[in-house]
């Protein structure tokens, strides 16, 4: 009987902080919304995850650090885009 796991592993980008993940040969990464900063909310950014092959970002993953320590708010986001369920919090 198989059972099909995924596993999820968390990256975290050393000069901005961002926290990357990988479940298989997919990446997620926050990528800067350029056309939703606007005068009206102040220049606000944002970092919408978007998924990558990971052979495609191959060379920008040699600098991440591997981590498990994450804020779990910031792993649910995370656990969300690759559909999977959120961890409780305590």
């Amino acid at each position: 009987m198989s059972r099909d796991r995924r596993i999820i592993t968390y990256m975290i980008e050393p000069d901005m902080g961002l926290v990357y993940s990988r479940v298989g040969s997919e990446v997620a990464i926050p990528v800067l919304d350029f056309a939703g900063m606007t005068s009206e909310n102040g220049y606000e950014t944002n970092y919408p995850l978007e998924k990558f092959n990971v052979f495609s970002v191959a060379r920008h993953l040699g600098y991440v650090i591997h981590t498990r320590k994450i804020p779990i708010e910031v792993k649910n986001e995370h656990r969300k885009f690759w559909g999977m369920k959120p961890l409780k919090i305590t």
